[in-house]
């Protein structure tokens, strides 16, 4: 009986998920509720999720010199930039020094 609950429950949360974002794609184009169709709307979606994709295997590539992203070196840029702080770190410093590198470990390998 709660696994029939949890699975309405997402199935639930799923459409009103996907019927909110396609609420705001049709505003977005300037039509009305129902106007935009199936379609056009799989094809938005596609795009945006390959654009984010594009953007993500461009940062990555740009930060391991040029290499194919793999999981571990995704995972390990990550946590550099969630734990270094990015640009905002380094402008509230200013000319101060720069903070400690981070380093993760796999195994007996630490990568910093």
């Amino acid at each position: 009986m709660a696994l029939k609950k949890a699975m309405g429950i997402l199935v639930f949360s799923t459409q009103a998920v996907i019927g909110y974002d396609y609420h705001i794609q049709t505003r977005d184009a300037g039509l009305s509720w129902g106007d935009l169709s199936a379609t056009d709307y799989g094809t938005i979606v596609q795009k945006r999720f390959a654009r984010a994709r594009t953007r993500d295997t461009a940062l990555l590539a740009a930060q391991q010199g040029g290499e194919a992203p793999s999981v571990w070196g995704e995972a390990a840029s990550y946590g550099k930039r969630l734990l270094a702080g990015g640009e905002q770190v380094a402008e509230a410093q200013g000319e101060h020094e720069a903070p400690p590198p981070v380093c993760i470990r796999r195994g007996n390998v630490a990568d910093c």
